[in-house]
């Protein structure tokens, strides 16, 4: 009970007045857009091979988790562990909604995101900052930004490849966006900077992709572009705070 009170303790400090409005602005932003854009019967006649309850409790689950997801990206980048409580329950969330409308292939990537918050609550908790109880940023090293770039370039060909094959309507920026997302996940356990870098892409993407898309996704664009900005904000943030700790590593290696 007492490490409870002294996590929570810790989660709660260090919020500067402009950390708590960006976090209330995202998130009556996206809760706002997702009610206002979510309509059931449209969703029933996508899927009619859903009841009425699990068309329902689709809808329901999506709202719930446009908001968690929000709050756990803004927390991540406040470098605050909680967000790893957020990110298993969104990860549930998206698993669920995705196994019930038969999207297979976004659920694995969100059974992978779940197995990836447990990873990253392990490794984050070693990595504390005991000062203002956020994770320590830092950098990568040269050879490992090659590494990873050549790894997400031949991921994106080969995916993509696959994926015009099947018809997809943007085969290699889907094949790209979702590469990328799972590199992104790995930098960001690994607690590197550069993840926002790639988040930021990876946003820019996104937005292209369901402004462009054949079906009516104005939905999902606006919610992009509300993670477009908090990866604009959260790079800025943890370049100086990374900068700072790479500064630190080379006095006392």
């Amino acid at each position: 009970m007492q490490n409870f009170k002294t996590l929570i303790h810790e989660e709660l400090s260090g919020w500067k007045p402009f950390d708590i409005i960006w976090l209330l602005t995202v998130c009556i932003t996206i809760t706002t857009v997702t009610l206002l854009t979510s309509n059931t019967e449209a969703f029933g006649q996508s899927h009619p091979n859903l009841s009425a309850e699990a068309v329902k409790a689709c809808v329901v689950c999506s709202i719930i988790a446009a908001t968690i997801g929000v709050i756990n990206v803004v927390l991540g980048g406040k470098g605050k562990l909680s967000n790893y409580f957020f990110g298993v329950v969104s990860a549930c969330l998206m698993i669920y909604i995705n196994l019930t409308v038969k999207n297979y292939g976004i659920m694995l990537v969100s059974v992978y995101n779940l197995v990836m918050q447990f990873v990253g609550f392990r490794n984050w908790s070693k990595n504390m900052n005991t000062t203002t109880h956020e994770v320590k940023k830092i950098h990568m090293k040269k050879n490992e930004r090659w590494i990873y770039a050549g790894i997400l370039l031949a991921a994106t060909a080969v995916l993509g490849f696959v994926m015009s094959k099947v018809g997809d309507s943007h085969p290699f920026i889907d094949a790209f966006i979702t590469s990328a997302q799972v590199i992104a996940m790995i930098l960001m356990v690994k607690m590197f900077a550069e993840q926002w870098w790639l988040w930021i892409v990876i946003n820019i993407s996104s937005i292209y992709l369901f402004l462009t898309s054949r079906e009516v996704t104005l939905a999902l664009a606006l919610m992009y572009m509300v993670y477009f900005v908090n990866s604009i904000i959260m790079c800025i943030r943890w370049e100086r705070e990374a900068r700072e700790n790479d500064k630190l590593l080379e006095t006392h290696p």
